[in-house]
C-alpha cells in the first residue's frame, strides 16, 4: 500500500482580543451662588455625559433638572425667609433612559443671614379692618391653587425687567411691626410707589395662569414663566389680561392701585421659585435661567 501523503493544514490565525474602554458615568453639581442668603434664588448646573435625567435632592424636596440643549441640566431654586441658617448637601442622581442610576453626587452649600431693614406701619383703623384672620386663610386657600402647578419649560432667556418704575418703599424681606406690634409678617415681595393708573409692564415672557381680586394682595395677576418660576402684580387698579394669554416681556397686564391692603397707589410685586418667595429685584441683574 502507497504511504499516504501527510496533508499540510495551515495554521489557523487566532485574531488578537480587543481591548474595551468602559468609562464611568460621571455627574457634576455646581451652584451659582453656593451661597444663598435667606430669600434669595441659586442656578443649579449639572453634567452628566449620557443621562437622560438628573434629579436634585435639596433641603428635603426633590427636583427633576431640566435638559439643555448643550447636554447639561440647569434648574433654579430658592430658600425661603424663614430657613435657618446652616450648612447643607444637596443630592444629585443622574439615569439613564430606563431609569437605572448611572452616578451621583453631593454638592455642598450655605445658607446664610441677609439683613434686611425694619417697616413700622401705621394703618388707621378702616386699613387694619382689611387685615383679619378670615382674609388671611382666605388668600392662603386662593395661594394654594395659583401655586398648584407649573409649567415644565422656561420662557425666558435674559433678565428680568423691572414691572414699573418709582421709589422702593418696602424691600423684600422687610420685618413689620403694625401699629407698635411685634416685628414680624416678612414682605414677600417689594413695593414700587407710582401714581395710580400707571400701566404694568410683565418682568418675562410668559403665560398669564391666574387674575382676580385677593382679600390684602387685592386685584392680581400671576404670570407662570416655566421652569417654577412665577410673578406676581398685586394691588393693580385694574387687570389688562386674561387667563392663558401669552405674554412678552414688557406687555401690559395692568394698572398700578391701592385695592386690597395699601396705604398708597404702588405695586406689590413678587417672584417665586417652585412656591417659594425669593426677592425679584436680585432677578434685574444676575442670570439664573438656561446657559448657553
Amino acid at each position: 500500500m502507497a504511504a499516504t501523503s501527510p496533508t499540510n493544514v495551515a495554521p489557523s490565525k487566532q485574531s488578537p482580543s480587543a481591548s474595551v474602554t468602559r468609562t464611568t458615568p460621571t455627574l457634576t453639581l455646581t451652584a451659582t451662588p453656593p451661597q444663598i442668603g435667606i430669600g434669595e434664588s441659586t442656578r443649579i448646573l449639572a453634567q452628566a455625559p449620557g443621562a437622560a435625567s438628573v434629579s436634585i435632592d435639596f433641603r428635603g424636596t426633590a427636583y427633576h433638572m431640566l435638559p439643555q440643549p448643550n447636554g447639561t441640566f440647569w434648574l433654579a431654586i430658592g430658600v425661603p425667609l424663614d430657613a435657618p441658617l446652616s450648612s447643607g448637601v444637596l443630592h444629585g442622581t443622574a439615569k439613564d433612559a430606563f431609569g437605572k442610576t448611572l452616578a451621583s453626587a453631593d454638592l455642598t452649600y450655605a445658607v446664610i443671614t441677609v439683613e434686611r431693614p425694619v417697616d413700622y406701619l401705621s394703618l388707621t383703623e378702616a386699613e387694619s379692618s382689611v387685615l383679619t384672620p378670615d382674609a388671611s386663610a382666605h388668600e392662603a386657600e386662593i395661594r394654594g391653587v395659583q401655586f398648584a402647578q407649573f409649567d415644565p419649560a422656561p420662557r425666558w432667556t435674559k433678565l428680568f425687567l423691572r414691572p414699573v418704575n418709582g421709589e422702593i418703599t418696602t424691600y423684600f424681606g422687610q420685618g413689620r411691626s403694625i401699629n407698635g406690634g411685634p416685628v414680624g409678617a416678612f414682605h414677600t415681595g417689594v413695593d414700587l410707589a407710582n401714581d395710580n393708573g400707571t400701566p404694568v409692564q410683565v418682568a418675562a415672557p410668559g403665560r398669564v395662569a391666574w387674575t382676580g381680586a385677593m382679600p390684602i394682595r387685592g386685584n392680581s395677576v400671576i404670570v407662570d414663566h416655566g421652569a417654577g418660576v412665577k410673578t406676581g402684580y398685586h394691588h393693580l387698579s385694574a387687570i389688562s389680561s386674561t387667563v392663558d394669554q401669552q405674554v412678552a416681556a414688557g406687555d401690559v397686564v395692568g394698572l398700578v392701585g391701592a385695592t386690597g391692603l395699601a396705604t398708597g397707589p404702588h405695586l406689590h410685586w413678587e417672584l417665586s421659585l417652585w412656591g417659594v418667595n425669593v426677592d425679584p429685584m436680585t432677578w434685574l441683574t444676575t442670570p439664573f435661567g438656561p446657559t448657553a
